[in-house]
């Protein structure tokens, strides 16, 4: 989900006249510029983020696996394992 910022513009129609219109434009949902992800341990992703919004943390794991964390909002820290094989990279989804 991202929120969305609203602006106006004029859009010239087929016979030349100008018209407002209202347009609006996805940027990410609350900034979280200060998340990090990564792996340990072999079989664990882990994730943190400092801001404000919704996030999860996915990880990509060998043999094709991969796992997702419930929705976060706001800052805290999560670890999510591998159902098999070993944790091969982390990220986070911003919601």
């Amino acid at each position: 989900m991202r929120t969305l910022s609203k602006g106006m513009a004029a859009v010239a129609i087929a016979t030349g006249v100008l018209v407002p219109v209202s347009i609006a434009t996805a940027t990410p949902a609350a900034a979280q510029s200060n998340c990090r992800a990564g792996t340990w341990g072999g079989i664990y992703g882990w994730g943190e983020c400092g801001g404000q919004g919704r996030w999860q943390l996915k990880v990509s794991c060998t043999w094709g696996g991969d796992a997702t964390s419930s929705v976060l909002s706001g800052p805290g820290h999560v670890d999510v394992r591998c159902p098999w094989g070993s944790a091969r990279n982390a990220s986070i989804i911003y919601l």
